[in-house]
Formats: C-alpha cells, structure tokens, sequence
C-alpha cells in the first residue's frame, strides 16, 4: 500500500494539465458501465479493519443536473469482505454499499465525485453476527488514463480506500 501511494505521488508531482476544454465545461462521454476495485480501511465502531470492495456501476443520467456543468449521475454497488480481529483472532464479515454517485469532470483526466445512500456490514459471529445498515455519504476522486483503466480513491463514512475501475 506504501508503494502504491508513493507511485501515486509521483505521478502528481510530475504531472502537467492539458487544456483543451475550460475546466467543468463540456460534455464527456463515458461508457455505461464501470467495474472496480478497492482495498482500503473500512470503519466499523471504533475499529479500522483492512477491507476491500468491488464495485459496479451504471450510468443513469449521463447529462447530469447541473447545465454549465460537466456531470453526470451513476447508481453504485460495492460488496467486499472486512478482516476483523477480535481476542487475537481473524474474522471475515462482509460490507455492502448501494448508493447514487454524482460525478464532477474537471478535465480530461480528473473527474470528483460525491456519493450518498445506504451501506452496511454483515458482522461474523465475535463482533456480533448481525446486519447493520446506515447512510452512507462520502467523496472521490478518479484519475483517467488514456485508456479505459481509471486510477479512484475514496473517503466515506465507513471505508477509505484506493485502488482501480474500468469503463466499459
């Protein structure tokens, strides 16, 4: 993770914008779909647990609410395990998220996101064994590649996280 995050700096610190549109101006197209892909921390309590999330997403509104603005508005799934250790001992829950994503092109690499809806954790048997569900609000960035390979990092309530998507 040490290593990813300093590749990451790297690449920002050597990093030149492009203008070729006025910054939040435009229209992007993307594709419909998006896969991804994240490990991070997830916060269950007063506890940080390493988790990881798969996600899936698919474009509901592709011209967004806002008129001046590039935007557009994504309906989201993570699912992923939760590692917790209790009592010197590992267990595995699972946390789930379904929520709406508005998302924010700044240029043709970087696009912010905000994010709200509901998410949750099924908890294995020593923390407690059951489901929980609570809003969930958080922000995001993406970092586009030439490709259909976006680079994505998160903060939310309950996960912090970074790792990869793809368009399709």
């Amino acid at each position: 993770m040490k290593t990813f995050i300093r590749s990451v700096a790297i690449v920002f610190a050597f990093y030149q914008s492009v203008a070729s549109a006025e910054d939040w101006k435009g229209h992007t197209e993307v594709s419909p779909l998006e896969f991804g892909l994240m490990a991070g921390s997830s916060f269950y309590g007063s506890s940080a647990n390493f988790g990881v999330l798969a996600s899936g997403a698919y474009l509901i509104n592709k011209n967004g609410f806002v008129t001046d603005l590039d935007d557009r508005v994504w309906a989201e799934v993570e699912l992923g395990p939760t590692f917790f250790s209790v009592g010197g001992t590992d267990h595995t829950g699972l946390q789930y998220n379904a929520q709406l994503r508005w998302d924010f092109t700044y240029n043709e690499y970087w696009t912010v996101y905000a994010l709200g809806g509901l998410g949750g954790f099924s908890l294995p048997n020593a923390v407690g064994g059951y489901l929980t569900l609570h809003p969930r609000f958080g922000v995001g960035a993406e970092y586009q590649t030439k490709t259909a390979l976006l680079f994505r990092g998160e903060v939310a309530a309950d996960f912090l996280g970074v790792g990869v998507a793809f368009n399709f």
